[in-house]
């Protein structure tokens, strides 16, 4: 039996038989009969009611790709079922996160009778009350935490609430089951979409999430649907055509637009018209852009050295939707705990805040210790956000840096799988990948390389980036690795991942370096 294969069984903990049953062909009947679900067949009876009696109906979203992915599978299911409703995506600016009392005020004066909230709704407590109030049903269908004291929602249909599973999928795979309840069967490019969703929400990988994301890869490489395609930047299609090209687009809309801009990208998902899709597609690529640039610029354009500190807590005036990205920045960059203010649009006196971390400093641990500050704050062990008073900032902040003195990011080693260089080839590759989708919870394989003599590596870029050859069809490539530096070692130990590019039609097999450590020939290999 080939060795990376048995490595690769004992990385993830499998038998070859469990293996085998998740690698298996699937189709759409892996996934669960939607009308079993506990719920579904009183939303289903709920929503023909309202057809049957020409009711207005309005599908209220959110507007972060799991959001518009759920808002898009309900509305292409009622344009498939050929009944008009409308939809509304909130902006984070004008509107915040979820259903409000206000907008349901809105809704009811515009004489709808039904609202669908999918991907919120489960915490609405005084919106849903205030609709049920003005004669309107709400079926909620969401995956959030579920707080103690349900809503007064007519239905609602999410992960534990329904019985579904235990392992939370998204607002969008929640959307998909009442999609199929409601059409008698899965729809092939709703189910990518929903796939996409699983993705963009970083869902664990297991079970019925599994499942889903497998068939949406494979529905995009069979049909490459046009919104999709035109979105997805490598040809070469697979899990991170969703998580690294179309969600973060998707997400962009949501983090810079500050009226209802993010309404579009329903329309771009469910429109027939393909002249709208290429034009819309070009503002999302626009929009993306900017959001990559004001990121790059805030970061820069910050003064202040935070490589002696514990923690970085700064609030500085950006965009609220842009707060989280900044987060992430620093921490890649100085691997400290890093939260971000901005101030709130709506309510100048509070401070909004997006904080990252890893392995060693825990996020909800911290805010159970600066809960006193708190307004509101939520999240999970590396990453949350959270509201304080502006004026309680700088003594926030003094807490917050003593907590990061006290817990420090711990330095975690990842299991890695030993090769050799004459291991990086294409059927590896395609080895490795039957063991795909990887994402949350199931993480791509980590690969380990040592004694790589540096002399005979080749680079590009003026010396700033190591890309050696090392078959007609395989490269090693390490970005922000100078000439250098590597050359004054003479062996080279690395970690990295196996990756497929494509340049005018030929394929490339890159192992894309990760971490690195140097050594001479005469020291012991660390």
């Amino acid at each position: 039996m080939d060795r990376l294969y048995l490595e690769l069984l004992n990385y993830y903990h499998l038998s070859e038989d469990e293996f085998l049953k998740m690698s298996c062909p699937l189709d759409e009947i892996h996934l669960i009969e939607p009308t079993s679900i506990k719920g579904m067949n009183r939303v289903k009876s709920r929503i023909f009611e309202s057809i049957k009696n020409n009711e207005k109906i309005i599908i209220y979203g959110d507007y972060d790709c799991d959001g518009i992915s759920a808002t898009s599978i309900m509305y292409r299911t009622f344009q498939i079922l050929n009944y008009h409703v409308s939809y509304y995506i909130p902006s984070r600016y004008l509107d915040g996160y979820g259903l409000n009392v206000q907008n349901v005020e809105k809704i009811a004066l515009a004489g709808y009778k039904l609202i669908i909230c999918v991907d919120n709704g489960i915490s609405q407590h005084e919106a849903i009350h205030r609709a049920k109030e003005l004669g309107i049903d709400v079926i909620v269908i969401d995956h959030h935490e579920v707080p103690e004291v349900r809503t007064e929602a007519y239905e609602i249909i999410h992960p534990t609430v329904s019985e579904i599973s235990e392992i939370i999928g998204s607002g969008g795979f929640m959307a998909l089951y009442v999609s199929a309840a409601l059409l008698g069967s899965y729809d092939d490019y709703l189910v990518t979409i929903a796939g996409l969703s699983v993705i963009s929400d970083m869902m664990e990988l297991k079970g019925q999430n599994r499942d889903l994301v497998r068939l949406a890869v494979n529905n995009f490489e069979k049909n490459k649907y046009l919104p999709l395609r035109l979105l997805a930047e490598s040809p070469i299609i697979s899990e991170k055509s969703f998580s690294m090209e179309i969600a973060p687009k998707i997400n962009a809309i949501g983090r810079l637009m500050e009226k209802n801009e993010a309404n579009l990208l329903v329309k771009y998902f469910t429109t027939d018209n393909d002249q709208d899709v290429y034009s819309l597609c070009d503002w999302i690529n626009r929009i993306n852009a900017e959001r990559k640039e004001i990121t790059r610029e805030t970061v820069d354009n910050l003064q202040e050295d935070f490589s002696s500190l514990p923690g970085i807590c700064v609030n500085i005036d950006t965009k609220e939707g842009i707060i989280g990205l900044i987060a992430n920045r620093f921490l890649n960059l100085y691997n400290i705990p890093s939260l971000v203010f901005t101030k709130d649009v709506l309510h100048p006196e509070i401070l909004k805040g997006s904080i990252r971390s890893k392995e060693g400093f825990n996020v909800t641990k911290a805010f159970k210790s600066l809960e006193k500050y708190l307004v509101t704050g939520g999240g999970h062990s590396f990453a949350g956000g959270l509201s304080i008073k502006a004026n309680d900032f700088e003594e926030f902040k003094k807490e917050f840096l003593k907590l990061c003195e006290q817990y420090r990011i711990e330095e975690s080693k990842h299991p890695s799988i030993d090769i050799s260089l004459s291991e990086i080839t294409m059927s590896n590759y395609e080895l490795v990948r039957q063991f795909a989708p990887f994402g949350m919870g199931f993480e791509e394989p980590l690969f380990s390389i040592e004694n790589i003599p540096t002399r005979g590596l080749t680079f590009i870029s003026e010396g700033k980036h190591l890309s050696t050859p090392l078959t007609i069809q395989s490269k090693l490539l390490g970005f922000n690795m100078s000439k250098d530096e590597i050359q004054s070692a003479s062996l080279m130990n690395v970690e990295g991942h196996f990756n497929l590019s494509s340049f005018k039609g030929a394929k490339t097999l890159e192992f894309r370096i990760s971490k690195y450590n140097l050594h001479q020939s005469s020291a012991p290999v660390r």
